[in-house]
């Protein structure tokens, strides 16, 4: 589950999700939040966005074949209790599928807008991978909290990768998603990666803040985390 910062007091929205390997389709919409205080969400919502708006599928099977379950015993013991109540159970599992298929939590969103940077950057599509950016954005070396360096700084890094450091190949090894508020969610990736020259794959891992800007959702802080299991110094895109 995704480490939300906080102060004490504080109320926050959230909803958690994974995604392993870069492989995945998921769901889309617009999006429903879950208060959370001190950085622990509601059960009750944290329920409703984890297993209705992100992963309706376990529920909805669960459900119909309950449902199923009771339309059968209903058939054979003639129980129009029983009978109306499989029916209901169908008609819930219909629901949380068509509230999972219309509905995508910001966390969601901050899902797509990392895969996309991610397959922009490996193609070496600087201008395309900016464009998951917004205006202010900041990059972070190590924790969100350390000194931050400029959308320009992100620019270079970005630079680096269609030219010294040009991405051979890459693979996503793991990817949580969480929605802070109505308007933000944040991504915790994990990826293995080729570069020209190194001798094999290169394991870092990022945390990436996406929030709505005007009609679209962007990357507003990059924290670059962990280097082959170390902090990374700005010095390294040299």
């Amino acid at each position: 589950m995704q480490k939300m910062p906080g102060t004490p007091g504080s109320i926050r929205t959230r909803s958690v999700g994974r995604v392993r390997m870069h492989d995945g389709n998921p769901l889309r919409a617009e999006g429903l939040s879950v208060l959370a205080r001190d950085g622990a969400s509601t059960p009750s919502g944290n329920c409703m966005n984890e297993w209705i708006l992100e992963h309706p599928f376990p529920l909805a099977v669960i459900l119909a074949a309950l449902g199923a379950f009771a339309l059968w015993r209903a058939a054979s013991d003639r129980n129009r209790r029983v009978l109306f109540a499989g029916a209901g159970l169908l008609a819930a599992a219909a629901v949380v599928l068509a509230a999972g298929a219309f509905v995508t939590t910001p966390g969601e969103h901050a899902e797509e807008t990392t895969r996309t940077l991610v397959d922009r950057a490996v193609a070496g599509d600087v201008d395309g991978a900016m464009k998951t950016f917004t205006g202010d954005a900041v990059l972070n070396y190590g924790t969100r909290e350390a000194p931050s360096v400029s959308v320009r700084d992100i620019r270079a890094a970005l630079e680096s990768l269609r030219g010294r450091n040009r991405i051979e190949s890459n693979r996503i090894t793991d990817l949580d998603f969480s929605t802070l508020d109505d308007a933000t969610g944040e991504v915790e990736l994990s990826c293995s990666t080729s570069v020209v020259g190194s001798d094999g794959a290169i394991p870092t891992r990022w945390i990436l803040r996406v929030r709505r800007d005007g009609d679209a959702w962007r990357i507003d802080r990059l924290t670059f985390r962990s280097l082959l299991g170390r902090p990374p110094t700005p010095g390294i895109w040299r």
